[in-house]
């Protein structure tokens, strides 16, 4: 799959679930699939690979990617993910979304392939009211910044898009919407 213009899918499925009781979220049926199968089915075009990165037990999401890895750093929050996937990713770009979107994660991938410009380090999606979300796109360089704001223990999304000079996108607020807490997705 070397197409021109691919890029590494990276899928962020770690964290504590503390608010699902401690349960793993990528694996939370919705729609009745596990919700890391929304945003990969079908699988995007653009995905040279797609890599997941969990907390633990790889060997649940091993059908779901072509590699699975864990957080670089444990419970240290999404730029320890992010650091991970940036490590493993073998292709110049790294599209990152939360293994709980449950928005629209074809238009979010669209809209991160599409508005990816030559010269971006990296992007970043935001409601239509300017908050930040964890859909991204990032140059792989980026993994040294990601790498020392770790050591300073920085563990938010923010203090990684403001050090490498992220530029926001604006996105119908839907778009963004995931299953954050157990009542997000019922019927």
């Amino acid at each position: 799959m070397n197409a021109e213009g691919a890029y590494s899918l990276g899928i962020l499925a770690g964290g504590r679930g503390a608010r699902w009781g401690g349960r793993d979220k990528g694996l939370i049926a919705h729609r009745g699939r596990p919700l890391v199968a929304g945003i990969l089915a079908p699988r995007p075009r653009g995905a040279g690979e797609v890599l997941i990165c969990c907390r633990g037990h790889p060997y649940f999401y091993q059908h779901f990617a072509d590699r699975v890895l864990c957080e670089s750093v444990a419970d240290q929050g999404p730029c320890a993910g992010i650091t991970a996937l940036l490590s493993a990713a073998i292709y110049p770009t790294l599209m990152i979304l939360p293994v709980d979107l449950i928005g629209a994660p074809a238009q979010v991938i669209a809209t991160l392939e599409t508005e990816w410009q030559q010269d971006d380090t990296a992007i970043f999606l935001t409601d239509t009211e300017g908050r930040h979300s964890p859909c991204l796109r990032l140059h792989v360089d980026a993994l040294a910044a990601c790498g020392a704001l770790l050591d300073e223990g920085c563990r938010k999304i923010t203090g990684l898009l403001e050090k490498v000079g992220a530029r926001s996108i604006p996105v119908d607020t839907a778009w963004l919407k995931d299953a954050d807490l157990p009542a997000s997705i019922s019927p």
